[in-house]
């Protein structure tokens, strides 16, 4: 091999190398999961001195407990509804009332984590609020607007 047959032959390898560093690349980054909302949570209660670490874990503890029959209801209504979709004829009605028993237990969830974050923030000092506030934050952002 002559030299410019070695320099074409190394660059090949060069940029094939780069190349395949490149897609490697692209692809390791869709693989990966942004963290859940129990992760964001998790991550921003470590920064809070351990009798706040306990006291807001509890009250997400509460919060799971005490919304999840209602959560088990919207998933059974969900489920019900389902069946009504792949049922002949299509029962508009069922259809109808179902969604409506999923939103008012929405509503229903909405109102036991209401009542059961205003019991913490109202046992609060401000300096705790303003933690918890930027924890929720950080835990929830704000969802982004689609075009």
């Amino acid at each position: 091999m002559n030299r410019t047959s070695k320099l074409l032959f190394f660059g090949s390898v060069v940029l094939n190398v780069l190349l395949v560093g490149v897609l490697f690349g692209r692809v390791t980054h869709r693989l990966e999961r942004p963290p859940s909302r129990q992760e964001r949570l998790e991550n921003s209660l470590k920064e809070f001195p351990e009798p706040m670490r306990s006291r807001f874990r509890d009250t997400l503890e509460r919060m799971s407990q005490e919304g999840e029959p209602v959560g088990n209801q919207i998933q059974q209504a969900r489920d019900e509804i389902l069946r009504i979709m792949v049922n002949d004829p299509f029962d508009e009605a069922a259809f109808d009332q179902q969604i409506k028993k999923i939103n008012e237990l929405r509503i229903q969830r909405a109102l036991i984590m209401t009542k059961i974050i205003k019991d913490a923030v109202k046992n609060s000092t401000p300096d705790q609020r303003k933690m918890l506030v930027e924890m929720l934050q950080r835990a929830m952002p704000p969802r982004s607007s689609r075009s």
